[in-house]
């Protein structure tokens, strides 16, 4: 492939705008090399900012893709296959060679037919049905996943390629990745308490938990509640006598019925006391909830589990490993970066 030239301050700005339309994630130029410092990429978009800067194509595509994964927006690294050249060679020289290019044949033939269809109907999206449908009655249900790995590569060379307009989500605003760690922000687009594109972010970088700001960290734990079928109520934030979550079985009224669950949320770089332990246990008192939870991104520490032991307190705790199984629960990939 060919080569690619970028005025000063033009590749970050490229990288980040098609990033952007593609994954929602407003990132900074610090924070797209941030994301990248275990890559020559860094060094090279560094350099950008001042000089002009040739990349090869294939480069380009291979950062691009780089950038998506670890800000949480794909599962795994994209490898840039838009031919399907991978699935040749994982079949070439295998029993299921035939059925592949049978496949593959089949494809050829009924995708004008399904693209005609859906221009007739004015219709945006192809209806693969007639694919699908053709190549499991010809080779069963080896012929029904070849055409469904066939469209996955087809639907993630269309919605990751830098150089395509189609993307997974069609997104109302651009999140500024920033938001995160300071505060503030709009209103969540998917999600109710905090916004899906920062649960798969935090999923991906879990390492950044500690340092995002504690009203996120409090929206995160609403959230998970939330999804898991749970009333919740989110706390104001200040002034609020130390509950940050109140959560009521699906079956309770939250106006009249006291909470199931008590949350106290501490994003902390240090072990939770002891003294957190006892004011947690007289709001479960005085609330008269079940129980209640300490949501922190350390973990307790050894008088504060000794104190719930030793008193018999209903106090559970949900630490930073514990933090990760909720982020592995709710992380959806496709969800989102533009230059700030």
């Amino acid at each position: 492939m060919g080569g690619m030239w970028f005025e000063p301050e033009t590749l970050g700005d490229s990288l980040s705008e098609t990033a952007g339309y593609k994954s929602g994630l407003a990132l900074s130029i610090e924070e797209m090399c941030d994301h990248l410092a275990s890559t020559d990429y860094a060094d090279i978009l560094v350099a950008s900012e001042t000089r002009p800067t040739r990349i090869r194509a294939e480069d380009y595509d291979d950062l691009f893709f780089k950038l998506l994964h670890r800000i949480g927006f794909t599962d795994e690294e994209y490898d840039g296959d838009i031919t399907g050249i991978g699935l040749y060679h994982k079949y070439r020289g295998t029993k299921l060679e035939k059925v592949h290019e049978g496949v593959l044949d089949i494809f050829t033939k009924t995708w004008p037919i399904m693209m005609q269809e859906t221009a007739s109907k004015g219709e945006k999206s192809i209806n693969p049905e007639l694919f699908m449908r053709t190549a499991t009655e010809r080779y069963g249900r080896a012929g029904l996943d070849m055409a469904m790995e066939r469209l996955d590569v087809m639907d993630k060379a269309l919605n990751l390629s830098p150089h395509s307009g189609q993307r997974y989500t069609e997104w109302n605003n651009i999140e500024s990745l920033e938001s995160l760690f300071t505060g503030g922000g709009r209103s969540p687009e998917a999600g109710k308490f905090i916004d899906q594109r920062f649960i798969n972010y935090l999923y991906a970088n879990h390492d950044k938990l500690k340092n995002i700001h504690w009203r996120k960290f409090e929206e995160l734990t609403a959230e998970y509640f939330q999804r898991n079928g749970y009333k919740v109520e989110l706390g104001p934030g200040t002034n609020d006598d130390g509950v940050d979550v109140r959560v009521w079985k699906p079956d309770q009224n939250e106006t009249s019925d006291p909470p199931q669950i008590i949350i106290q949320c501490k994003r902390e770089k240090k072990k939770i006391g002891k003294i957190v332990i006892k004011g947690l246990y007289a709001d479960m008192k005085f609330y008269e909830a079940d129980y209640g939870l300490i949501v922190t991104s350390n973990e307790l520490s050894p008088g504060a589990k000794h104190t719930i032991s030793a008193r018999g307190y209903a106090i559970e705790e949900i630490n930073n490993s514990g933090l990760r199984k909720w982020l592995e629960a709710l992380q959806i990939p496709g969800s989102g970066i533009v230059r700030v």
